[in-house]
């Protein structure tokens, strides 16, 4: 079983907005591969700065993930104490 159908059989729904975004992430993976200059066509630091560029990009959103997910656990750890 693959991890995303995984996943969402065993969510909680009233608590689905907190899970991660794991279908979000996985596009935002695929599209910058798909986006990426072509190794024929362009020299091999453009290629690093594509995804030195997304990198970037996609830390920060797992930061706000991860972020979203232990506000979203101390708050349900704090009504269970």
């Amino acid at each position: 079983m693959k991890f995303a159908e995984h996943l969402t059989a065993h969510i909680t729904p009233e608590w689905r907005k907190q899970y991660i975004s794991y279908e979000e992430m996985k596009a935002m993976l695929y599209l910058v591969v798909e986006e990426a200059p072509s190794a024929e066509s362009v020299e091999p630091e453009i290629i690093t700065r594509h995804f030195a560029n997304f990198d970037e990009h996609f830390f920060h959103f797992c930061d706000s993930e991860l972020k979203k997910i232990n506000t979203f656990y101390s708050g349900e750890l704090r009504v269970d104490i």
